[in-house]
């Protein structure tokens, strides 16, 4: 394949494979691999963690092979993820490839979400043979439940646009007031962060929200909020305020800029 870029930087979910993660390296070529594994990595996937480790390591430079831990069942942590491995790589202005062979089901969707968002390319690996018997061992050698690579298959790509920034920007701020803001309370918030200009005038030592702020408010995160299904406005008047639903928290953990991410990394090297 024909890449461009300036590096060339594979995504990997593991799972009990071996071929359809070294092959698509060694075959595209690979500047920098994240490997992400299970928080709670079981005995035989350390084994193949450390037989992938020892192949990456003649493809990549070690300290360009990173190996993240991720709860494997957890569908918002697994996109939360993969969605800040990309947009780094890619504002890096380096080449971002998504294996969605190489994991479980639910990180192939995450995977292929991301991808789609984000400008990743997501390629399927087909298998040559399966080991329907899954010997994870064979002779003492790691082979995978699956050996041989018949064909490496790239995905078409189709943009999904992500949810803007200040959006997410503003469900964070209902999130971390425990979700929910009187509307003048949550415009302060605004302004404070940035995210909303020209709203508030200062009378004496009281600031205040002008109608104004108000109209701009409700029109830039009030009513698109609700639309989307993230936020209601609940009570009458000067009661009214705005909370955060159950799907606004879903979205706010899947696409906020987690910091924690980072905190997760652990390099081999």
């Amino acid at each position: 394949m024909e890449l461009t870029g300036q590096k060339k930087v594979h995504i990997v979910p593991m799972g009990y494979e071996i071929d359809r993660i070294e092959t698509p390296l060694r075959d595209i070529g690979a500047d920098r691999v994240y490997i992400i594994t299970d928080e709670e990595e079981k005995d035989i996937g350390k084994l193949y963690l450390k037989e992938l480790t020892c192949r990456i390591e003649k493809l990549v430079r070690e300290k360009e092979l990173i190996i993240l831990s991720c709860p494997i069942w957890d569908f918002r942590r697994q996109m939360s993820l993969l969605c800040e491995l990309v947009r780094k790589e890619k504002a890096a202005g380096n080449f971002v490839y998504i294996n969605l062979s190489s994991g479980s089901k639910l990180s192939a969707i995450a995977g292929t979400l991301t991808s789609l968002m984000y400008g990743a390319v997501p390629y399927y690996v087909q298998a040559e043979k399966y080991n329907i018997e899954h010997p994870d061992i064979e002779g003492g050698k790691i082979i995978g439940i699956t050996s041989g690579v018949k064909k490496i298959l790239k995905i078409p790509s189709y943009t999904i646009e992500p949810p803007a920034d200040e959006l997410i920007g503003a469900l964070a701020i209902l999130s971390e007031n425990k979700g929910k803001l009187t509307q003048k309370e949550y415009i302060f918030r605004l302004e404070e962060k940035g995210l909303i200009k020209d709203a508030i005038i200062t009378r004496g030592r009281r600031k205040e929200v002008t109608k104004k702020g108000y109209a701009k408010a409700k029109r830039q995160y009030f009513e698109k909020l609700e639309d989307k299904g993230w936020a209601l406005k609940k009570g009458k008047g000067r009661s009214s305020y705005i909370e955060i639903t159950e799907e606004g928290k879903n979205t706010y953990e899947t696409f906020v800029k987690a910091a924690a991410v980072e905190n997760e990394i652990r390099s081999v090297h």
